[in-house]
């Protein structure tokens, strides 16, 4: 980066139902310097809201949330929000619910079983596509 140059800080919010993943991700996330994660939520049903208070470039969504699947909502999601990018974050391997992950318009899919390192991979990714 040139000097006179600044750095894009990518904004995220989360959506995912396990406690302790909640809390854990964000100063992970944050302890990156172009990554500030801005809210998190456990509830499919605060995710727009928190996109449009927060300016999100980027939303990870664990499939299933405790008020329902984001799956059935990330169609919506995506129109209502294209500027925004969506990536799954989930445990599932199944190559077919992959794909129907990405035919929903999720930008990216990532396994929980990762590290943090490919998750932020994941995020810049989307960002960069």
């Amino acid at each position: 980066m040139d000097p006179g140059e600044t750095q894009q800080i990518i904004r995220i919010v989360i959506a995912e139902d396990n406690d302790d993943l909640r809390a854990l991700l964000p100063p992970l996330l944050n302890d990156t310097a172009d990554l500030r994660c801005l809210a998190t939520t456990a509830q499919i049903a605060d995710v727009a809201g928190l996109i449009t208070r927060h300016h999100a470039d980027v939303a990870i969504l664990d499939i299933q949330l405790r008020d329902g699947s984001a799956l059935k909502y990330l169609p919506e999601l995506s129109k209502q929000f294209p500027a925004t990018k969506f990536l799954i974050h989930s445990g599932h391997s199944n190559p077919d619910f992959i794909r129907a992950v990405q035919a929903a318009g999720a930008n990216a899919y990532i396994r929980k079983s990762g590290d943090i390192d490919d998750l932020i991979a994941a995020i810049r990714g989307v960002i960069k596509h």
